[in-house]
């Protein structure tokens, strides 16, 4: 089969799609439900995806697929949305109201001439930007049209549970979570993953600071006192406590490294991630990663007065 499939328990379960990245792997859930399955997020969109789904579809049978929510709008959540609603004749799609407005802009009229001049701005050379920003672009993205817009605050029932919404930012600015309000079960997207921290990049249309948002965003998920979440990446985590305190501690290292590259010299955001990642053997698709995550880190660096930016776009330690 070319995804696999755990059962959860209680009507849900757990669908992962492969990843052509580092990042080999993407969790989707089904949530049984009397009026068919819902699904949360969609893997990217290419064919072996959709072969996935068919195969996953089958095997589970009736009810059909009667709804998707989409967590964010990052390629491996979203990708194969359109296909999917299409396929299976999905009557409902969930996406959180700026997450929505973001994937338009993303997907639907992309400008892979202002992505490669950001990461140009920031340091890369130019060669590498446009070939970055290209397979970028090549990406097999397509986004379902939303059908119901949600914000903080609105609840979507799941067989028969209410959950809340939170939109929590930081690894996306628009990215929600879904918090069950009796089984304190959370579908958590990219927010909170168990075996890596997520990407928190200041991407071309990304607000400033997302490393400022993203641990704000770690606070909110803390006080919701989950009992599991089910992130897009990774195993299940119970210990939410815990592990917000580890990606807490992470990012405190990871502001020093930053700060210590930029006093060892470096003055743009990949000149520092060169630096930062130098023992992680960057390949060519993370190097964008990298870079907006540098720059994520030097404006968090900004906010807290340690390093500050020149007219040029140059850092400097304070």
């Amino acid at each position: 089969m070319r995804a696999s499939i755990h059962d959860l328990g209680d009507g849900i379960f757990r669908l992962t799609h492969r990843l052509p990245w580092a990042l080999d792997h993407v969790h989707c859930y089904l949530v049984r439900e009397d009026a068919g399955w819902t699904a949360i997020d969609t893997g990217l969109g290419t064919p072996a995806t959709l072969d996935a789904w068919r195969e996953a579809l089958a095997g589970l049978g009736d009810p059909p697929l009667h709804r998707l929510i989409v967590t964010h709008y990052h390629p491996d959540h979203v990708g194969a949305g359109r296909e999917l609603v299409e396929m299976a004749d999905v009557g409902q799609v969930v996406q959180g109201r700026l997450d929505a407005e973001l994937s338009r802009r993303a997907w639907e009229d992309p400008d892979d001439g202002s992505f490669a001049a950001y990461l140009i701005a920031n340091g890369m050379p130019d060669d590498e930007a446009h070939a970055s920003a290209r397979e970028e672009g090549r990406l097999a993205v397509h986004p379902p049209r939303p059908t119901r817009l949600v914000d903080s605050g609105d609840t979507v029932e799941l067989a028969g549970e209410r959950f809340a919404v939170h939109v929590l930012p930081g690894h996306a600015d628009g990215h929600i979570v879904l918090a069950g309000e009796r089984s304190g079960r959370v579908f958590g997207g990219d927010v909170l993953l168990a075996e890596i921290t997520p990407n928190v990049g200041r991407w071309p249309d990304t607000a400033a600071d997302p490393l400022g948002a993203y641990l704000r965003s770690l606070g909110e998920l803390e006080r919701l006192a989950a009992a599991v979440v089910h992130p897009g990446h990774g195993p299940a985590i119970r210990d939410v406590p815990g592990r917000v305190a580890e990606i807490r501690e992470h990012h405190r290292e990871r502001l020093d490294a930053h700060l210590a590259a930029l006093r060892a010299g470096a003055r743009t955001a990949h000149a520092v991630a060169q630096i930062v990642w130098a023992e992680d053997g960057l390949g060519f698709h993370e190097q964008r990663f990298a870079l907006v995550e540098a720059v994520s880190h030097l404006e968090r660096l900004e906010g807290e007065g340690r390093a500050g930016r020149a007219d040029d776009g140059t850092w400097h330690p304070a």
